[in-house]
This record gives structure tokens, C-alpha cells and sequence, in this order.
């Protein structure tokens, strides 16, 4: 296991992106990117491709298998038990296939709205592709919205340079984060709740301080049915 993150994470960021910020923000993001915890150094590292454009967008996204969802680690989820970015993203697109879509509610029946599932889980395996250099960034590392936004934008364009599903990739990616669609603002929901759901996990295998992220998972999701899920997973007392 390395005890941070690999220098193929931070160094094009650091190097390419993080100078064009402004001083306070370069500090932060150079040391957020130097402490992030990874199992092992990027596959683009090992095998080193010589002039195939696929094989190298594809390794370096294999990175999301390697790299730690931090928040777990930082309340004290150990390494051999913590999932990586890309278990996340697996289990979001699971969940997209098989979640039940949201009500419309109209006069009082469970009208289904028109969501095209297969779109939401490829939404939903691409909504992390921008952490591959920029690294899984929480809440408590002091990083706004934006910036965060911007670093896995830049991240997401050096991942797929050259790539020939490039501009499709992109706008994937940009859909989900921006939430312009029905499909994407559903998957962002899909999101909260697979986090809630593996807090619950953790928790029931003796995990301590798994509550916190329940609860914003209960405060985030708004879909009822997915909020019963999410209650069924987890103990009454846990959600206020």
C-alpha cells in the first residue's frame, strides 16, 4: 500500500492546473493531492503504452480502482476494508438498474416518469472519471465547489486527450454535474443514497462514526423510495 498519492495523481495537476489558482488554493490543493491514499501506482505507470490512445484513457481510469474513497479513511475505515472510487461508481449504476424509478404522483397513482435507465447508468459510471488526477476530494479538505469542479474538469480532459469518445465522455460528465437532465439529477440522488447505504454497511460490521454520513444521505435523497431504502438499511435512531 503507498501511504499517498502517487506522483502520476498530483504531478499534472500540481504542475498544469493548480498554478493557474490563486496562491491559498494552490497550497491546499498541492497538500490535498500529496496525502491522497491510494492502493498502488496508476496502471499507466506499469505498463506504459507506447502511442495507443484507447489503452491509455482506459488505464488511467483503471487509477479509480486504486484510489481509496478518503472519507471513509478519515474516520477511521482501515484500508483492507475501505472501498475504492470506482467500487462506488459500480455500485451507483446498480443501483440505476435497479432502483425503482421516481413517481410522478399524478392523481394519486405511481405514475412512472420517462427516465432512461440504461443513460443514467452511464451517467453514473462516469460521474467520478474526474477523480482519477484530482483525487477523491471531501468536504473537509477546505476545497470549494467550484475549485473541486474545476481540478476533476481539467483531470477528466487529460484522462480522455486524444481519446475518440472524448466529446460523448465529456458530456456525460458534464451532465452529471451540472444535473441538466431528469436522468442526472436522479443519478445525483442515486449517489447519496449508495454512500448512505455503504455507511450502514460499515456500520453494521462495527465500523464506529458512520452516522454522520447516514444522515446526509437521508437530508440529500428526496425521493421517497429511495429514501425507504435507505431507511431499511439503516437503524431508526440513526436518522433524525
Amino acid at each position: 500500500m503507498l501511504p499517498s498519492g502517487d506522483l502520476l495523481i498530483r504531478s499534472y495537476l500540481v504542475s498544469e492546473v493548480v498554478p493557474r489558482e490563486r496562491p491559498s488554493f494552490q497550497r491546499r490543493a498541492r497538500a490535498i493531492l500529496a496525502s491522497m491514499r491510494v492502493k498502488g501506482p496508476n496502471p499507466l505507470q506499469v505498463l506504459h503504452p507506447s502511442g495507443d490512445v484507447d489503452l491509455a484513457s482506459f488505464l488511467q481510469v483503471l487509477q479509480l480502482k486504486r484510489l481509496f474513497r478518503q472519507g471513509w479513511l478519515k474516520r477511521g475505515v482501515a484500508e483492507s476494508d475501505c472501498e475504492s472510487v470506482a467500487d462506488h461508481s459500480f455500485g451507483v449504476a446498480l443501483l440505476a438498474l435497479l432502483a425503482p424509478l421516481p413517481s410522478t404522483g399524478r392523481g394519486g397513482g405511481k405514475e412512472i416518469a420517462p427516465l432512461d435507465r440504461t443513460k443514467a447508468a452511464m451517467l453514473a459510471l462516469v460521474h467520478e472519471l474526474g477523480e482519477v488526477y484530482a483525487g477523491d476530494i471531501t468536504p473537509v479538505d477546505g476545497i470549494t465547489v467550484e475549485e473541486k469542479s474545476r481540478l476533476e474538469r481539467a483531470s477528466l480532459e487529460r484522462v480522455l486527450a486524444g481519446h475518440a469518445e472524448a466529446g460523448p465522455i465529456s458530456a456525460l460528465w458534464e451532465e452529471f454535474e451540472t444535473g441538466s437532465t431528469a436522468e442526472a439529477r436522479w443519478v445525483k440522488e442515486l449517489d447519496r443514497l449508495e454512500m448512505g447505504l455503504q455507511a450502514a454497511l460499515y456500520r453494521a460490521e462495527g465500523h464506529p462514526r458512520m452516522e454522520e454520513f447516514i444522515a446526509s444521505a437521508d437530508r440529500s435523497v428526496r425521493d421517497r423510495q429511495l429514501r425507504s431504502i435507505l431507511r431499511s438499511a439503516a437503524a431508526p435512531d440513526t436518522i433524525p
